[in-house]
């Protein structure tokens, strides 16, 4: 009993002096919480937001590439050129018409303005309508003389459809490749 009791004196004596937190510790320790807190959100934050204007970025990317290479492919390759049926003197269009060497089929490539703008091959768009829109969309062609293979020049620039009021998703993505035409054939 008299081990009990002298386990418990030292037990009361080490607990006894102890007087807890003051006030001024305690909003001490919550506001550097606080603060800690606040600086990994902030962080978190700016990191998902520099990953979502990267993935935009990408798929706007992406997109304008895929187009641009169909076109340079298609034109590159194409039998001749008919709309315009000339290039001299040099001429800014919004559209361009050509003939496939292959099978002898017509494509057109036109800048459609307006609500859903968008650069469409026979009517279908070359990319993804829902999510970018594209402008300042010309095609030039240019040509020395009438027996020289026409340089038609494709110039367009993408945005994102719908813009936010974050930096993030607001871009400009500008696209321009010229591409002289191998198999023409001069009437």
């Amino acid at each position: 009993m008299k081990k009990n009791l002298k386990k418990l004196s030292i037990f009361n004596s080490l607990f006894s002096n102890h007087e807890g937190f003051t006030l001024i510790e305690l909003l001490t320790v919550i506001g550097i919480m606080g603060t800690l807190g606040t600086i990994v959100v902030l962080i978190l934050s700016v990191t998902l937001r520099g990953t979502r204007k990267s993935d935009l970025l990408e798929t706007a990317r992406q997109n304008g590439d895929v187009a641009l290479s169909q076109m340079i492919r298609s034109i590159r390759y194409a039998q001749s050129l008919d709309n315009p049926i000339t290039c001299v003197p040099t001429a800014s269009v919004s559209a361009i018409t050509v003939t496939s060497f292959s099978d002898k089929g017509q494509t057109t490539y036109a800048c459609v303005n307006g609500a859903n703008s968008t650069i469409s091959s026979n009517s279908a768009s070359l990319f993804d309508t829902t999510s970018l829109n594209v402008s300042s969309c010309y095609f030039t062609c240019s040509q020395p003389t009438t027996i020289d293979p026409p340089t038609i020049t494709i110039q367009f620039t993408l945005s994102p459809k719908t813009t936010g009021i974050f930096s993030e998703t607001n871009f400009t993505l500008p696209f321009q490749s010229s591409v002289t035409m191998r198999n023409f054939l001069q009437d």
